[in-house]
């Protein structure tokens, strides 16, 4: 078999079909289930079940996939130190970050960093975090900006490089100013988050990390809020917030303009969680030296943004 046969065969697993899979490979249907009959002949096992919906991997073909992958993972790293061997001060890093970043982290970091290695490549991978913990176990991008929480925590190294704290934004037109209160040592008002025992919310989806930090937050509380509306954006909560729309919680930078001057409350520490950034790689795997060098410059600048 052939490493194109191995890389078949991991499409197929992944779509769980091989209609779906020749179609993202631009590769005939028969082609594939004949590579597919190939492989199983030459294991002497059969790697698939067929239903009607399209193929699910058997025992060995879960233990096949495995091998695959690893055999590929391991022609990638050798690619990459054949590379670094030829030419250490050029390269291609590929970056996966989430929208948020491009405004908030990238700015700081790449400017200075092309500056610095004129002869390196970068490619900017947008995503969901979910989806770059994905791309990064799959040697997809060789760095990912995420939010915790990390779900893939035992495959991924990682280091937190800056982070904020989730406020209140209250509906002016609420009766929010009964939860107001102050601590000693602090100028900035505190809302008493029972406020959302009664006050719709609207937050960002249940699979957004921003939405994991908020749902933890009032868990601590031991509140369940009355979730008004979900959005797919922090831009939306702010534009919402902007016309008086909704209550929201946002990342303090991350504030827009219009809602920096509305009265903004911090919320209890002792309930608070933090909205952070890590610099993320996976574990185990080959990191050139151009990407070693833009994990370097992320940990000078830790906490300087």
């Amino acid at each position: 078999m052939t490493l194109k046969d191995l890389e078949y065969f991991i499409a197929i697993s992944r779509e769980k079909s091989i209609t779906r899979a020749a179609a993202m490979l631009y590769v005939a249907q028969p082609a594939l289930s004949q590579c597919l009959q190939k492989i199983e002949k030459e294991m002497g096992v059969s790697l698939v079940v067929r239903n009607s919906s399209g193929v699910v991997l058997t025992s060995e073909g879960v233990c096949f996939l495995e091998f695959a992958q690893r055999v590929l993972q391991e022609r990638s790293e050798l690619a990459k130190k054949i590379r670094d061997v030829k030419n250490a001060e050029n390269g291609e890093i590929r970056l996966g970050f989430t929208g948020t970043q491009a405004t908030y982290v990238l700015p700081y970091i790449l400017p200075e960093f092309q500056s610095a290695h004129p002869g390196v490549t970068i490619t900017l991978v947008e995503a969901h975090s979910d989806e770059i913990e994905t791309k990064l176990l799959r040697n997809e991008v060789d760095i990912g900006i995420l939010h915790p929480p990390i779900l893939n925590i035992n495959k991924l190294n990682f280091f937190e490089i800056s982070s904020d704290d989730i406020i209140v934004l209250p509906r002016r037109i609420s009766a929010y100013q009964d939860f107001i209160y102050y601590k000693d040592g602090c100028d900035e008002p505190y809302l008493d988050l029972n406020f959302f025992r009664e006050e719709p919310v609207i937050l960002t989806l249940p699979t957004q990390r921003s939405r994991m930090v908020c749902d933890q937050i009032f868990a601590n509380a031991g509140i369940v809020p009355k979730v008004q509306q979900v959005c797919r954006s922090i831009i939306t909560l702010n534009a919402l917030a902007e016309v008086d729309y909704a209550s929201v919680l946002v990342p303090r930078k991350q504030l827009s303009p219009e809602t920096e001057g509305r009265d903004i409350f911090r919320i209890d520490e002792s309930i608070a969680v933090p909205y952070t950034f890590v610099v993320a790689t996976a574990k185990d795997a080959y990191l050139p030296i151009a990407v070693r060098n833009l994990i370097e410059e992320f940990m000078k600048k830790k906490y300087t943004f």
